[in-house]
């Protein structure tokens, strides 16, 4: 699942910036990923749907 900051904010390792993606997996502390999307500085992006791919054999 990744997200999209909203509000700048700092972190120990860096400063996310308004637009930067985030995960879940990342280091966000001394912040929580949930707690920064409840304060609205990160917001979830939707999953992405994903696509079959066509059986070439079976193209029409």
């Amino acid at each position: 699942m990744m997200a999209q900051v909203l509000k700048a904010f700092p972190t120990r390792l860096r400063r996310f910036k308004e637009g930067d993606r985030v995960s879940p997996q990342d280091d966000l502390a001394p912040h929580s990923f949930d707690g920064l999307v409840d304060a609205g500085y990160i917001e979830k992006l939707p999953h992405a749907a994903k696509t079959k791919k066509q059986d070439p054999s079976k193209a029409d």
